[in-house]
């Protein structure tokens, strides 16, 4: 089995699924359309939002961090392609908070790299390794609630899935529960 990986964006990766040039594309819920009735689901596990900051700045104690508290901080964020970045945004504004928005890019690493070296804040999704930078990471919370969403696997329907590609996506599926279930073991 060959698997070639295509980097897209929510509706690309979907659009990619229907005109047969991925078997089966990976994205969170929330982007797929609610009357995309002809799409098979697989849900993988749930990513949750982190903050990755330098260990001299100092937010308090936890693994956990309120979303209210980033307000003052400088804050590195997705771009508006990223639904993750969507979505932060709609959590600021049901928390009545307003973010000091200094850097956006399409880049979660860069964000992290500029985290890494002092520049603010870098928000992003737990599926991104953060191994090999120094900074701690914390789980963003509104009231005590940890704010995530659903990731999963999605293939059209009016195609067959082989018997390898509906293997590999149980495979996935467990290997995510076990990765992205635990947000990147984050450092208090």
């Amino acid at each position: 089995m060959r698997v070639r990986l295509i980097e897209g964006f929510g509706a690309d990766v979907l659009a990619a699924v229907e005109r047969g040039d991925a078997q089966f594309g990976v994205i969170v819920n929330e982007a797929v359309p609610s009357d995309a009735q002809h799409f098979g689901m697989r849900t993988l596990a749930s990513l949750t939002y982190l903050a990755a900051h330098t260990a001299s700045l100092v937010l308090g104690r936890g693994r956990d961090l309120e979303i209210r508290s980033l307000a003052p901080h400088p804050l590195l964020l997705l771009d508006a392609r990223h639904l993750h970045r969507k979505m932060f945004d709609a959590e600021c504004r049901l928390a009545r908070v307003k973010p000091n928005v200094i850097f956006e890019c399409s880049s979660p690493h860069t964000l992290l790299s500029l985290a890494e070296v002092g520049y603010g804040i870098a928000v992003v999704p737990s599926n991104v390794l953060l191994r090999r930078y120094a900074l701690k990471a914390r789980r963003i919370t509104r009231l005590r609630r940890t704010i995530s969403e659903p990731l999963s696997m999605f293939w059209d329907q009016r195609r067959t899935l082989p018997l390898y590609a509906r293997d590999f996506c149980e495979m996935l599926a467990d290997y995510t529960k076990q990765v992205i279930g635990q947000p990147n073991a984050p450092r208090p």
